[in-house]
């Protein structure tokens, strides 16, 4: 409980977590400009016209993603290993507290700041999307968790580099991953619009190494499916899901979690500091 009240303060302290705010704030002011004008100047037929709020709501929790992966890494980049340089973790190393502890404590402090601001953002984009265009999207718990869940994904591989590499090569390697995990997850719902199996393959591959982007499939197609019928593929394009992903990808991916944290207590354990 202190490494994590520790971790909060150093949130605030760092002015992270203002940063982040300012710009999720300077984000939802241009989407929700986006979606007034998008919807009510638009001159397509009303059939179509219900098909607009859709698409600005798959693509701000798309491109909010970014802000809360931006979050997640710049805020843990440095946990360990920026300690390490600096000097401090030789006054915290000391003290009658566990190694594992320590890993543990600052992984829980970043991932409720991270669950709390992405539960917050998802609510504020689908309000946005109510306020402006009165179709009513509703705010399903499961989806919430499911877009708190994908910073925790980011936070576990951050926490994980920092315990042995330098501050600026995680940042570095973890952005790459990152990106790898988006891309494959675009280039698997090209395969399924294209009806290839190999690129399907590569993306399902990537995905394993990166599953944060699973979870935003899975977000969305709980938010398009319609009477079991998912027209998220056709309108969305690279945006879209293709398919659910499974409930085995969640155990995956909570396997995934709990496997890297298990590393970097192992790798942190060991290290001469």
């Amino acid at each position: 409980m202190t490494i994590i009240k520790i971790t909060l303060l150093e949130i605030v302290r760092r002015r992270i977590l203002l940063v982040t705010i300012l710009l999720a704030i300077a984000f939802l002011a241009v989407f929700g400009i986006g979606v007034h004008y998008g919807y009510r100047e638009t001159g397509f037929p009303d059939q179509l016209k219900t098909l607009i709020p859709a698409q600005f709501l798959i693509l701000g929790l798309f491109f909010g993603s970014f802000i809360i992966s931006f979050l997640a890494i710049m805020a843990a980049v440095g946990a360990i290993s920026t300690e390490i340089e600096n000097g401090t973790m030789h006054a915290i190393v000391p003290r009658p507290i566990r190694r594992s502890e320590i890993v543990l404590g600052k992984f829980l402090g970043y991932g409720l700041a991270l669950a709390i601001f992405a539960a917050v953002f998802y609510i504020a984009v689908l309000l946005l999307i109510n306020f402006q265009t009165g179709v009513w999207v509703p705010i399903r718990v499961k989806a919430i968790a499911l877009y708190a869940l994908q910073p925790l994904i980011l936070l576990t591989i951050t926490m994980f580099g920092t315990t042995f590499l330098p501050t600026l090569a995680n940042g570095i390697a973890i952005f790459i991953i990152y990106a790898l995990g988006i891309l494959g997850g675009m280039m698997e719902q090209i395969g399924y619009l294209l009806n290839s199996k190999i690129i399907i393959k590569v993306g399902i591959i990537s995905s394993l190494i990166m599953p944060a982007d699973t979870v935003y499939r899975k977000i969305v197609y709980l938010l398009t499916s319609v009477a079991d019928i998912n027209f998220s593929t056709y309108l969305l394009g690279p945006f879209g899901s293709g398919s659910e992903p499974s409930v085995w990808m969640l155990v995956y991916i909570f396997m995934y979690i709990c496997l890297f944290l298990f590393l970097a207590i192992k790798i942190f354990s060991k290290r001469n500091i």
